[in-house]
């Protein structure tokens, strides 16, 4: 793929539901450095309204992947796609040389994602998992402070991602207090429930405020409101980090949270917590915290700008083949601690399970008490 700077990314959208439309939102808002070249769906009348929408019908529209890939002129495939068709998408994509930036999940099972990253690795193309609340300043913020040293060592992390989801209107007529979830109610097709969709997002914003390798998890899931689900609807998982900080990711379509906060870390020093437009900071001793605010953004055209730069080969990419499927591999060993009701280890290798073995992970701050009682 030859990209030179002076010329703009050609980019093929696959998928046209409602987070390929994030997505062109995000492409349009850069009309200096990229343009959407082609759209693809299974139903091709929405991809070529999609067309229509965001590029006045120049965009081509086309029913597979497959035939994008083969007739249209694109450096980028935008996967927009549902969670089970990621895989042989990022493959395809790859395979024909095209960078590729895809939607959460990198893919549905770990084993896929060692097919992922084979194929990245060996091809070479650019791929950045589409983890678009990294660029929310806020949580920019935070990590500046952290990094910065203002709290001291991280001791404590959570992560917040909830909403209670009654009716969407995309699914079903939006009418009654339960919503339709179409294909995300086949776990075939999801790879798992809330904790793998929603979910996601806490997972990796937790994995980038740690910034230590997770080494164990431990999770309790649970359907406590949408009733047309057969999996979770929300999941409390427990990560302890190599470094010894513990984090926790509350994540859920049954219920939220006070203040909608996303955020929260105590360390040695103070504290800070955060949503979607502020920061609060609160150094130990300290009368009152202090806040700072930032204005809305659309997190998927800061997403896509970095994107851009990263494919120029100008940025770091925050969310490559391999952090990418760290955060699913804690999703999967969550689902898997919460089957067995006991701790799961994680093996240094994203791709790889979690395992059970019987010892808790050593890490700096670990600590075994004994029973007196039994003595």
């Amino acid at each position: 793929m030859t990209t030179p700077a002076q010329d703009k990314l050609r980019v093929g959208i696959l998928g046209a539901g409602g987070i390929a439309r994030a997505h062109a939102i995000g492409w349009t808002a850069h009309p200096e450095r990229a343009e959407i070249v082609a759209f693809a769906d299974i139903d091709t009348e929405r991809a070529q309204q999609m067309s229509d929408t965001w590029t006045g019908g120049k965009a081509l529209a086309f029913g597979t992947g497959e035939a994008m890939l083969a007739e249209a002129e694109i450096d980028v495939v935008d996967i927009c796609l549902p969670h089970h068709l990621h895989t042989d998408a990022i493959i395809a994509a790859a395979n024909a040389g095209k960078a590729v930036l895809c939607e959460k999940p990198l893919c549905t099972t770990l084993a896929d994602a060692a097919r992922i990253r084979d194929v990245v690795r060996e091809t070479g193309v650019v791929f950045m998992g589409a983890h678009n609340q990294l660029f929310q300043p806020s949580l920019l913020e935070a990590r500046r402070l952290m990094a910065g040293g203002f709290l001291g060592t991280p001791y404590l992390l959570r992560s917040i991602e909830t909403f209670q989801s009654r009716t969407w209107q995309q699914f079903g007529n939006g009418a009654g207090t339960q919503r339709d979830w179409g294909w995300r109610s086949d776990v075939r097709q999801t790879g798992g429930g809330e904790l793998i969709d929603t979910g996601y997002h806490g997972t990796y914003r937790l994995l980038s405020l740690a910034g230590s390798r997770p080494v164990e998890v431990t999770a309790v899931l649970s359907r406590f409101f949408q009733q047309g689900l057969s999996t979770e609807d929300t999941a409390m998982v427990i990560v302890r980090f190599e470094s010894g900080a513990v984090g926790e990711i509350l994540t859920s379509w049954a219920l939220d949270v006070v203040g909608n906060k996303h955020f929260e870390v105590q360390g040695e020093l103070g504290a800070l917590s955060g949503g979607p437009v502020s920061v609060e900071h609160q150094l130990y001793g300290w009368e009152d915290s202090a806040t700072k605010r930032f204005e809305p953004v659309h997190t998927f055209t800061l997403e896509i700008g970095h994107f851009i730069d990263v494919v120029r080969g100008d940025a770091p990419n925050p969310s490559d083949i391999d952090e990418t499927a760290r955060t699913l591999q804690v999703i999967k060993a969550a689902y898997l601690s919460a089957d067995l009701g006991r701790t799961v280890q994680l093996p240094e290798d994203p791709t790889q399970p979690a395992t059970v073995d019987g010892a808790s992970a050593a890490t700096p701050t670990g600590v075994t008490v004994s029973d007196d009682s039994k003595a």
